[in-house]
């Protein structure tokens, strides 16, 4: 199963995410601190950041974090799509 932080006002991407089986950590709006700290809380194959992804992006790489992809939501699904086997919450 596919884990992902999810950092914004995106409730429509939540749904749609839930509904293709993935795991959904919803921060709703964050300040990248928050967002860098909760994914390195819940270990997720990738975080979806609406705001200030390259924060998100740059605080993960500070925190040894760096193999997870801040990923825009507008690519998220596709993402999700293709991730496949490169993902490590196997159920």
């Amino acid at each position: 199963m596919i884990r992902v932080v999810l950092a914004g006002e995106l409730p429509a991407l939540a749904r749609e995410l839930r509904d293709r089986g993935v795991e959904v950590v919803y921060t709703g709006p964050a300040s990248p601190e928050h967002v860098a700290a909760t994914a390195l809380q819940e270990d997720p194959d990738a975080v979806v950041a609406a705001e200030q992804a390259d924060e998100v992006a740059a605080l993960l790489a500070r925190l040894d974090a760096a193999d997870v992809p801040v990923i825009a939501p507008d690519d998220a699904l596709t993402w999700v799509d293709t991730a496949g086997d490169r993902t490590h919450h196997p159920r």
